[in-house]
C-alpha cells in the first residue's frame, strides 16, 4: 500500500530552524477527504509540494502511478485562491498548461510524465503523497547502534538517514558539539548490502577512503559519521557512540 519512494527537501536552511520533507507514495487509491484523512493519521498531512521536490518525486516514482493527489485544494473562504491542507497560502508557479481551467475541481495532484499540477475533482479515485515534517538532532548519550536504533524509534521517529548533500552538511553541523569520535547513523550492512534502516534512498554516498565496503568484517556492519573527516566509517556495531536522530516537527 505505500511505495518505496522518499524525498527529502529542506524547508529552511537557517541553521536555528532546519527541516526537512519526507515524502511517501501510498499506492492505495482514495478520493482527495479520504486520503488527507489517511495522511493525517499515518504521517502529517497529504504533502506540500514546490517546483523542486515535485521534480524529484516525478523522476523517482514510477510512473504506473501518473497522478497522485497532494494537499493542493481551494480554499473555502476564497473559490480564487489555491491553498495547501497544512493551511500554507503561497503562490503556486508549477501548473500544467492550462491548468487551473474553469472546471469544477476543487482538488489537486501531480501529474508525474510532466513533474506539473492540475486540478481534479476531489471524488477522483487516486494514489497520493503524504509527508512527514522532521529535522536532525543529536543525541548525546554513549549507546550501540543497536541501542541507538531502539532509543531513537521510542523517543523520536528513526536512526537518522543522511541520504543527501543538504542532510550531512545538517548532520556535520550539528554533531559539532559531539564527545565521541564517530556518531551513529542509520546505515546498517545486512543479506550483502548497504541500506538506511528508514528506507530511505542510498543514491548519495559519503563514504571514507575504505570506500562502501562489500564484505565488510562482521563487527563492523554499521555506519557512523566521523564528523571531523566529513565521511562515513563502517563501525563496530557494539562501541558505544553519541547519535542521530529524526526529530518529528
Amino acid at each position: 500500500m505505500k511505495a518505496a519512494v522518499t524525498v527529502f527537501f529542506a524547508l529552511s536552511l537557517f541553521r536555528l530552524n532546519f527541516s526537512l520533507r519526507r515524502h511517501f507514495l501510498v499506492t492505495r487509491k482514495m478520493t482527495w477527504i479520504d486520503a488527507q484523512e489517511y495522511c493525517r493519521t499515518h504521517y502529517d498531512d497529504l504533502s506540500t509540494v514546490n517546483k523542486k521536490e515535485a521534480q524529484l518525486l516525478s523522476n523517482l516514482t514510477d510512473v504506473t502511478y501518473q497522478m497522485n493527489w497532494i494537499g493542493l485544494h481551494i480554499s473555502p473562504n476564497n473559490p480564487k485562491e489555491w491553498i495547501w491542507s497544512e493551511g500554507q497560502v503561497e503562490a503556486i508557479d508549477n501548473w500544467d498548461s492550462g491548468q487551473p481551467d474553469l472546471d469544477p475541481e476543487e482538488c489537486g495532484g501531480l501529474n508525474q510524465s510532466t513533474s506539473k499540477l492540475h486540478d481534479i475533482p476531489c471524488t477522483q479515485m487516486l494514489s497520493f503523497y503524504c509527508m512527514e515534517v522532521v529535522s536532525p538532532v543529536l543525541v548525546r548519550q554513549n549507546k550501540t547502534w543497536d541501542e541507538a536504533l531502539d532509543y531513537c524509534r521510542q523517543k523520536y521517529t528513526d536512526l537518522a538517514s543522511l541520504s543527501s548533500e543538504t542532510l550531512m552538511a545538517e548532520a556535520i553541523y550539528k554533531t559539532k558539539s559531539s564527545q565521541t569520535a564517530y556518531v551513529w547513523t542509520g546505515l546498517r550492512f545486512m543479506a550483502g548490502h548497504w541500506f538506511w534502516v528508514s528506507g530511505d534512498n542510498l543514491q548519495y554516498k559519503a563514504w571514507s577512503a575504505e570506500g562502501e565496503l562489500q564484505c565488510p568484517a562482521g563487527n563492523l556492519r554499521c555506519g557512523a559519521l566521523d564528523s571531523k573527516e566529513k565521511v562515513w566509517k563502517p563501525t563496530d556495531c557494539e562501541e558505544r557512540n553519541h547519535f542521530l536522530c529524526f526529530k518529528k516537527q
